[in-house]
């Protein structure tokens, strides 16, 4: 089988792992590295408790992790639903 076949045939999978390398990505990347700037934003703005900072952070980053990989998800559930409806299975 060549791998256009295959990879057409296995496109929702594909596109789901991709899904969640770049929530992981972009989680990890916002929290770690951007997550130490918004604490101090907040921090600045007179609130000195740290497990708020935390929070801010953890929350802001899993926001734009789900914001980056939401088009991926849905495109994996797409082609997950047309296979299944037009796929013969």
């Amino acid at each position: 089988m060549s791998f256009y076949r295959w990879a057409m045939r296995n496109g929702a999978t594909i596109l789901f792992v991709a899904s969640l390398l770049i929530f992981a990505v972009s989680f990890a990347a916002t929290f770690f590295v951007y997550g130490s700037h918004l604490g101090r934003a907040v921090n600045e703005e007179g609130i000195t408790d740290e497990k708020l900072s935390i929070f801010t952070s953890f929350w802001g980053a899993f926001a734009e992790a789900a914001s980056s990989s939401v088009w991926s998800f849905l495109g994996a559930c797409l082609l997950y639903r047309f296979d299944r409806h037009w796929g013969g299975k």
